[in-house]
């Protein structure tokens, strides 16, 4: 009895390959047979819509440039020092987080975010003049009034006088002068 069954199922799964595959096939005709009539049944799909609004070739080429000009805009405001200090006092405090400050030098940092106070930062922020500016970044006093500038780093080195004297003390030792 268990070979006839075991014989019965090995005949059924090897009739189950075809049949299988003709039913597929039965139902994609059937499917797609059903697709082809107007307003009935099918597969659901969407046509697209005759006229896509796409944005004119004009309006794109133009958003195009606009973000250039936008983009040189910033380069040359960030362009200098100068430019950079003053974009920055310019700015809300929140928004000084977004300006690099890779122009300015450790102490030119240090002396905005830490030595100017608000105040100064809005007599900075009004000053029209990249030369009064770059002179307040290099130390020169009294540049901007108001707004004291950024300390000078003190050289290490003797002074211009202490230098010439090394140097005279330093040169060829002559030998002595004698009288003939």
């Amino acid at each position: 009895m268990r070979f006839l069954w075991a014989l019965i199922m090995a005949m059924a799964n090897f009739a189950k390959g075809p049949l299988t595959a003709a039913w597929s096939a039965a139902d994609w005709c059937w499917r797609t047979a059903w697709s082809w009539v107007p307003g009935g049944g099918g597969s659901g799909t969407v046509m697209p819509a005759k006229h896509i609004d796409l944005p004119d070739a004009d309006i794109a080429v133009e958003a195009k440039a606009e973000a250039q000009d936008q983009q040189r805009a910033a380069d040359y405001i960030l362009s200098s020092p100068e430019r950079v200090a003053m974009a920055w006092a310019r700015s809300t405090p929140a928004e000084r987080d977004t300006i690099p400050l890779t122009k300015l030098t450790d102490d030119q940092i240090d002396w905005l975010e830490v030595r100017l106070t608000d105040d100064q930062l809005k007599i900075l922020a009004l000053e029209k003049s990249e030369y009064k500016v770059a002179a307040a970044l290099a130390g020169q006093e009294g540049a901007i009034i108001g707004v004291p500038s950024v300390p000078r780093q003190k050289k290490s080195g003797p002074d211009i006088s202490g230098r010439i004297m090394n140097f005279r003390a330093g040169g060829l030792e002559r030998p002595p002068a004698y009288a003939h």
